[in-house]
Parts: structure tokens; sequence; C-alpha cells
């Protein structure tokens, strides 16, 4: 083995130490199990397959045509835009502490934030210490609160994005001056560009605008926190994954073109011996078994009788009595 492949295994293999992580995500309103499911799917293709621990905030909503659900969903935020600390709150605090916990002293909480989640972030961030604020990451989408760093919330990095038609920025005056402002120097902030132009389309996390923000972050975090051999084996798999299942498609419809019709043709040879075995059975029932009982019996019949004429034996004549039943007078 050259120094060079050596040199490139040691790189690959050992070259840096992954820092522990936990990919952490609460949603907004108006989000049920299936769209919770979606956006963790999302978040995890772009963050490099990374498992992603969500804190479900529930809705209200028993479908998406349910209005008064939606309403409902928005009073609950607006009382906790004025500070009221919810149930979702002190599951959300719960959530991070254990986060926080699980990836130890030197471990980095990333925790994703979007619409009222922002808000819960913010008012979870009341309850947490200093020490557990500066080991997480808070990244905020269209956030119904704006996410600083100060020092009362020493979060180890913090970035606020905005679609510059996001209805959010209507309750968020922080946000709104940093944009007529520019910005310009602040870290902190990052308005994009809208990618459809319907404001409600274009505040979903997973839709266009934000999905390419995500996909900043997605490779600021592999690069920052995830191995080089992570990073590159990682593609490979994807990549033969991929092969394999289009191979198994592939083999599974070759299947089912072969072994249809071998299947039917099967079926078809069995009826057609089951009813061969069948009418050959009833023929040999009546043409040979039922003779040869009978012709058995009357040899058999045949040899008693010659056997006890051979040996003198007399034998039995029934005679038929002839009974005079009238009565005597």
């Amino acid at each position: 083995m050259g120094p060079r492949v050596l040199v490139l295994l040691l790189v690959v293999v050992g070259s840096t130490t992954a820092r522990k992580t936990r990919l952490t995500w609460v949603n907004g309103i108006a989000h049920n199990m299936d769209h919770m499911e979606e956006g963790r799917l999302a978040i995890q293709e772009k963050f490099g397959g990374k498992q992603v621990l969500f804190c479900y905030n529930p809705t209200a909503m028993n479908d998406e045509d349910d209005l008064l659900g939606y309403v409902n969903d928005l009073t609950q935020a607006g009382t906790q835009k004025f500070g009221r600390i919810t149930e979702e709150v002190d599951v959300l605090v719960q959530h991070l502490r254990e986060a926080v916990a699980a990836v130890g002293k030197h471990g980095r909480v990333i925790h994703i934030a979007h619409s009222q989640g922002a808000l819960l972030t913010a008012l979870a961030a009341k309850q947490l210490s200093v020490q557990e604020m500066s080991q997480m990451e808070v990244l905020a989408f269209g956030g119904a609160a704006a996410l600083r760093r100060t020092v009362k919330t020493p979060f180890s990095r913090c970035v606020n994005y905005y679609s510059i038609n996001d209805p959010l920025l209507f309750v968020v005056p922080q946000a709104a001056q940093a944009l007529r402002s520019g910005f310009v120097g602040d870290e902190e902030w990052c308005f994009l560009a809208p990618r459809i132009g319907d404001p409600i389309r274009d505040h979903n996390l997973v839709g266009p605008t934000y999905l390419q923000a995500l996909t900043w972050e997605g490779r600021r975090f592999q690069q920052t926190y995830q191995s080089v051999a992570h990073r590159t084996l990682r593609p490979l798999w994807l990549l033969c994954l991929t092969l394999w299942q289009a191979f198994s498609a592939r083999l599974h419809a070759l299947l089912k073109i072969l072994l249809k019709p071998l299947i039917l043709w099967s079926l078809l040879v069995w009826m057609w011996t089951r009813t061969m075995i069948l009418t050959a059975s009833k023929w040999a029932n009546a043409c040979v078994v039922q003779p040869a009982r009978t012709i058995f019996s009357l040899l058999q019949e045949w040899f008693i009788i010659a056997l006890r004429t051979w040996r003198g034996e007399e034998q039995y004549v029934p005679v038929a009595p002839n009974l005079d039943l009238k009565t005597k007078q």
C-alpha cells in the first residue's frame, strides 16, 4: 500500500471526531401528523440523513378544512405572544433539556423552529439555563417571535430566516425593522426572495422558499458536525440503495410477467389432473372394484359349498313350513 493511499485512508476513517449532536424541530400551527412526517423526511434528507426528533405542537384542526380549529390555533398563538406559558411550552422545555443532556457537555443541539414554533422556543428559553442555551443552535423559519443571542439567551448560534412576503413579519417588529434597515453585518437575519409569490405557501417550511435555506443549513451541518467518512460513504450508500430498489422493481415486474402464466398453467394442469384422477377413480370403482368384489363373493361361496361337498357334510336346505293358520271351530 503506497503512502498516499494510507494517508487518504487515515483522513477518511479518522480525520475528525464528529461532535455528538441532536437535530430537533418544533412546528407551527395547523400541522397534523402527516405534515410532521413530511417535514421530518425533508429535514432529514437535507441534513445528511441525521435523525430528526420533533416536538409536536398539536393543532386544534380536525382536518385541513376545519376553519374553527385554525382560528383556535391562531387564538392560542395570540395568547402566547403576550407571554402566556401553555402546556406546549412546558413540553418543549423538557424536549430541549433531554436533547442537551443526551449530547453531553461538548455536544450541540441544532433546533429548528417554524412559525409558532419560534414563539414556543422563545418562551421555552426563559426556563432553560445559560449552559443549556450555550449548547444550542437555533434556526427559525418564518418565526412568530425573533430569536436573538443576548446575555440572557446566549445561544451558540441563532439565525432568523424570513421570506420577504411572509405574513409573520407584521407581528414581529424586530424582523420588519431589520428588513427595512438592510440588516448589513447582522448574521442573525436572513431574508429570502419568495419562490412562489403566495405568502401562505412561501411560509411553508418545506415549500421552495424555506427549503433552500434548509438546504444551506443542512450542508453546513454536514461539513461542521459529520465526519468525512460519513459524508463520503452516505452518497455511495444511497446510490447502492437506489440501484438495488430499481433492480428489485425490475425483478418484481419480470417475475410477475413470468410467474403469472406459470401459475395459471400450473392451476390448469392441477385441475385437469384432479378431474382425470376423479374420473379414473369412478371408472375403476364401477368397472373393476365392484365386479371384483362380486366375483370374489361368488368364488368364496362356491369354495365353501365345494368344501362341504368334499367333506360329505349335509347341506342346509331351507324348508318353507306350511303353517295352518285356520282357527279350529
